[in-house]
């Protein structure tokens, strides 16, 4: 059976992955469990909010083991536009998940998932292209071009047919010439598209092989709105 160290917590050991920049600025951290964000660098500070366990913030500005931390959309560097402040040690690039048959990857209703989303929901969010290639060190990518700069959400499934599924909301139509992808790769055995015209709301499923362990990393290039998701086997649970 296969696991996943990106997705999936293992007898209680932190999934791993590496930072992912957002812009050219801040990089983007996962806070450990609920996490309060402070007016100011200070337990004593009035709370602003709070963060749940893996929800992604930029994290910028370290002074005194305190971050100031923004909304993964937000392009300005500018620490006026920061949400609040929350204690370094309990932000981690490395993507703390949960153990389950299916999984949620920071899955959140519409109004939590980014302050800035509430203006975009009345926006279709249209894929331009889907594409996959085999890398240098056996890395397989999947690439997802939008129209505009968009995070889907991820979950998983485990077991006998495992599956990465990546889900599109308010995708607008991008007809079947990405119904199957037949990739070739040693990870991904395929990669299927479908929509449903009734929500709207697209998913692109990859199967993956259930002999293989590996580790999962999605990357943001903002610049071109490409969302791409990084597979790499994880041979040390050869040894």
């Amino acid at each position: 059976m296969s696991s996943w160290k990106y997705f999936l917590v293992i007898l209680g050991a932190w999934c791993f992955t590496t930072t992912a920049v957002g812009a050219d600025w801040g990089k983007i951290m996962y806070p450990l469990s609920k996490t309060n964000i402070r007016e100011k660098r200070s337990v004593e500070s009035r709370l602003t909010g709070q963060l749940k366990a893996g929800e992604p913030v930029k994290a910028d500005f370290l002074q005194g083991l305190w971050y100031a931390v923004f909304s993964v959309t937000e392009r300005r560097r500018d620490e006026r536009a920061a949400r609040g402040y929350v204690y370094a040690p309990l932000l981690t690039d490395l993507y703390p998940c949960n153990s389950s048959s299916q999984t949620d990857f920071g899955r959140q209703s519409p109004e939590n998932r980014f302050p800035h989303e509430s203006e975009m929901r009345s926006m279709t969010v249209g894929v331009r292209e889907i594409s996959f290639k085999i890398a240098e060190e056996e890395r397989e990518l999947l690439f997802i071009k939008f129209d505009r700069f968009y995070t889907p959400e991820l979950s998983g499934i485990q077991g006998k047919y495992p599956m990465i599924i990546i889900t599109i909301h308010d995708a607008s139509p991008f007809g079947d010439r990405y119904a199957l992808i037949e990739t070739g790769g040693k990870l991904i055995k395929r990669v299927r598209s479908t929509r449903d015209p009734k929500i709207p709301m697209a998913q692109i499923v990859l199967d993956m092989e259930p002999t293989k362990n590996f580790f999962v990393k999605p990357i943001f290039y903002e610049q071109d709105n490409t969302y791409c998701l990084e597979i790499v086997e994880d041979d040390t649970r050869k040894k």
